[in-house]
């Protein structure tokens, strides 16, 4: 299993041998160059780590880690020179999880970004109990219902929907999935494709329109709210009044 990892960095050759020697050791890495592109992936996917380069940002990194913090609950290492204990010292204060200081090998930067992934060190900040549009869910007690009408949900299908809740809007990824299957990678891909079916024919049973589960094929999934768009009459009518 890969864990996903977002990497802000204006070095283009670092940041390719980064993106290239890192699946090796067990992570699935995106590069872009800009904190606000760093936020906008961040909107749409969860990621496991993310890795910010001092370099790439110099006197507004620590403004760029705060930014980061307020979006992100995954651990933030900060990239830094070993002469620069200034920057190092400033990163930590300003949120980030763990400093590496460069030069290092990629082997090393692996495994000290594994290490704070598989540690638990990000906090798990779903709610227990989740109300999304007519779905409710308690993982508690791992039911679901439909405006109180009990949707029946086998547990793999109740920890994929709630993962999905979680993300309302966004897109999840198949690597996040196959750690809430607790799966691996490819078999997490295959199995999530047919509990997605029957979830969605549960739903049309209980003649569910407002919930709708997207694929984004061979990548991940996505659930979304369909609100009704207002009636002409009914604004008409609003407006007379």
């Amino acid at each position: 299993m890969q864990h996903l990892c977002l990497i802000i960095e204006r070095d283009a050759s670092f940041a390719r041998r980064l993106l290239h020697e890192l699946p090796a050791f067990g992570f699935k890495p995106y590069g872009v160059d800009s904190c606000r592109a760093a936020l906008s992936m961040l909107q749409l996917w969860r990621f496991d780590t993310v890795l910010l380069d001092a370099a790439a940002f110099g006197e507004n990194t620590a403004n760029a880690l705060r930014a980061l913090r307020k979006r992100v609950s995954a651990p933030v290492v900060l990239l830094a020179p070993a002469h620069d204990e200034a920057t190092q010292l400033a990163g930590l204060e300003a949120g980030a999880r763990d400093v590496v200081t460069l030069p290092t090998s990629t082997r090393l930067l692996a495994a000290r970004l594994r290490r704070l992934v598989e540690s638990g060190a990000e906090p798990d900040d779903a709610p227990a109990m989740l109300s999304v549009g007519p779905l409710t869910m308690d993982a508690r007690r791992g039911s679901a219902s439909i405006d109180d009408r009990p949707l029946p949900l086998t547990a793999h299908q109740f920890d994929l929907l709630y993962l999905l809740a979680t993300r309302l809007g966004q897109f999840v990824h198949r690597e996040a999935i196959a750690r809430a299957l607790r799966s691996s990678s490819a078999d997490a891909g295959r199995s999530a494709d047919v509990h997605i079916y029957r979830i969605r024919k549960k739903l049309r049973a209980l003649d569910v329109t407002a919930l709708r589960l997207d694929t984004v094929h061979g990548r991940g999934y996505c659930l979304t709210v369909d609100t009704p768009e207002p009636h002409e009459d009914g604004d008409a009518v609003d407006a007379a009044t």
